[in-house]
């Protein structure tokens, strides 16, 4: 992967998610689910072209604690 700019806006649907998988994954409830749809998120979002594959594959390896 090319080193991609990380200081990029992510749309504010997926950001939500995220902020709730990762405070229920702080508190100990496995949520596989919820980051599965974060997935689904990101894959439309580069369909729809508000992300980058580059940017979206950041996110998931960035984010996800599967």
């Amino acid at each position: 992967m090319s080193k991609i700019n990380t200081n990029f806006d992510i749309p504010y649907y997926i950001f939500e998610e995220i902020i709730e998988y990762i405070d229920l994954k702080n508190k100990g409830i496995d949520k596989i689910s919820k980051w599965n749809n974060i997935v689904l998120l990101l894959n439309t979002a580069v369909i729809n072209k508000k992300l980058s594959y580059e940017q979206a594959e950041y996110i998931k390896k960035t984010f996800c604690r599967e």
